[in-house]
């Protein structure tokens, strides 16, 4: 990874340590490959490891399966007996009679059938998601090993749709867990920076101040630069200074941005057959990148069009850099821009500074046909 070395080895040493810590910031940005690495770092050196993506997961006893899925996995012949039961597609009554698994439940409790049983956990989904939470801690102290239980886009258990039961009440029996799990710590990643601080900040929620913030720093240009040369010369391409910064100024330093335009950049020489990058050539490179992203772009701006009345006037003046304001009810447009804040698609740096969170949809809306 280009420029992220430090943040892995800090967190990592968070963790390793007994601290939870919480990364929050835009999608694709880089957050779900920090936290991969970390925990690849902390199973490497023996550590237990539990990761679960609450995109993936839409009920509160698929959240109970999983985690209990993922946690006994860290016992090689359970993970194996795992693999037997899914590969049948069905509740195998063989594997769950197998002596791993019978002396697994006699230490770590009968509930954990429900990894080999889909669908047990929904006759009681609070009792096995209890169950799950506190699982790590019974496998710690059984196997005394230090576990690491991470979760992806956490801001999900606020969702207004409340997939997994009320969130207060949930994020109550959370901490009631985890504060008593000595040899668990947990990472928490979101992608909606807004309403994962108001999980963890406020005094009045049941997270306060359970996991420290950790925000990514910014990869700059003096790490891009020998990063992005290093891929390029592993396929005997050279990039000339002029051609290297173009690719640095398109991706406006975001990560996904920027790998994506050199990777369009890359495979435009590959097409003319040359090993030499120059400014032409990243030009390329760029319009093919708009241009594998424009499905997506015009997705989005559908959704834009559905977020609020003003939504796609508002987001295309701040795309141009315009007054969002200018001649429109201050009202509508505060709402309008905290719609696309809580759909991900701008972020705020401050007081009426917005952000977008993908430099490509930026430069897509700026280039649509204006609406005001």
């Amino acid at each position: 990874m280009i420029g992220r070395n430090s943040d892995i080895r800090e967190i990592s040493s968070a963790l390793a340590s007994g601290a939870s810590v919480v990364v929050a910031g835009p999608r694709r940005t880089g957050k779900t490959s920090v936290c991969d690495a970390v925990l690849g770092r902390l199973a490497r050196r023996g550590f237990y490891v539990v990761a679960v993506d609450l995109f993936r997961i839409a009920t509160a006893e698929e959240l109970a399966e999983s985690l209990v899925a993922q946690a006994i996995s860290n016992r090689s012949a359970l993970k194996r007996a795992l693999h037997q039961t899914r590969r049948a597609g069905r509740f195998v009554a063989d594997v769950v009679q197998t002596s791993a698994v019978v002396k697994s439940k006699a230490q770590l409790g009968e509930e954990l059938e429900i990894a080999f049983q889909p669908g047990l956990a929904a006759r009681n989904p609070e009792r096995y998601l209890d169950y799950a939470l506190d699982l790590p801690s019974l496998l710690a102290a059984a196997d005394r090993k230090q576990v690491v239980v991470f979760f992806d886009e956490f801001q999900e258990i606020a969702n207004p749709h409340q997939p997994y039961g009320d969130p207060d009440r949930l994020t109550k029996r959370m901490r009631a867990i985890f504060q008593r799990s000595s040899d668990v710590s947990y990472l928490f990643a979101g992608s909606l920076e807004h309403l994962m601080r108001d999980l963890f900040t406020p005094a009045h929620r049941a997270l306060h101040q359970f996991g420290g913030f950790h925000d990514l720093r910014p990869i700059d240009e003096e790490a891009w630069r020998p990063g992005l040369a290093e891929r390029f010369e592993a396929d005997d391409c050279t990039v000339d200074d002029v051609a290297m910064s173009r690719i640095i100024e398109y991706g406006e330093l975001h990560p996904r941005t920027t790998m994506l335009v050199a990777q369009k950049t890359h495979l435009t020489s590959v097409e003319l057959e040359t090993r030499t990058i120059d400014p032409t050539i990243v030009e390329q490179g760029l319009l093919a990148a708009l241009r594998s992203d424009r499905v997506s772009h015009e997705q989005t701006t559908e959704r834009i069009r559905r977020l609020h009345k003003l939504g796609l006037v508002v987001a295309q003046r701040l795309a141009r850099g315009e007054p969002p304001y200018r001649q429109l009810p201050r009202g509508a447009v505060r709402r309008a821009l905290e719609a696309l804040r809580d759909a991900a698609i701008i972020e705020s740096r401050g007081r009426g500074d917005w952000q977008f969170t993908s430099p490509l949809l930026r430069r897509y809306l700026a280039n649509l046909m204006p609406f005001d």
